[in-house]
């Protein structure tokens, strides 16, 4: 039974994904802020969670809170959704797109954060169409 119970945990661990950079240090919280604050837009799009389609979004405001749990921090954006509704957000950075000269890189690749994006889109209008990293 014990080691039925370590492969099901070790299973779900190296299965799990989401929120990889959403609570992270003040200190990366501190540079993505300052990094996203320049951007005219991003792209919101969770390779490991669903292939809909990438939304663009351009940040009205970013801020960043503390979560409440130990030294841990937030990252948030403030922007109008397609319907004209401002909407505040908490980021997961390992799912935030920056266009690139060459392509579209996550905000915790530009800050060097360990982080796996699962699936990068080739098409990002047919996100179907996926480049696994390899």
């Amino acid at each position: 039974m014990k080691k039925l119970l370590t492969i099901l945990f070790i299973t779900i661990s190296t299965l799990s994904y989401a929120d990889q950079l959403a609570y992270i240090s003040k200190a990366d919280a501190d540079r993505a802020v300052a990094k996203i604050e320049k951007m005219k837009s991003i792209y919101l799009f969770c390779g490991c969670c669903s292939l809909k389609e990438p939304e663009k979004v351009q940040p009205i405001k970013v801020y960043m809170k503390h979560t409440g749990y130990e030294e841990y921090w937030e990252v948030y954006i403030q922007y109008l959704d397609e319907d004209g509704i401002t909407r505040d957000i908490p980021l997961d950075l390992a799912y935030v797109w920056k266009k690139k000269l060459f392509g579209y890189k996550t905000i915790g690749d530009v800050l060097k954060l360990e982080h796996d994006y699962c699936v990068k889109p080739k098409d990002w209008d047919n996100p179907k169409k996926q480049e696994k990293d390899i």
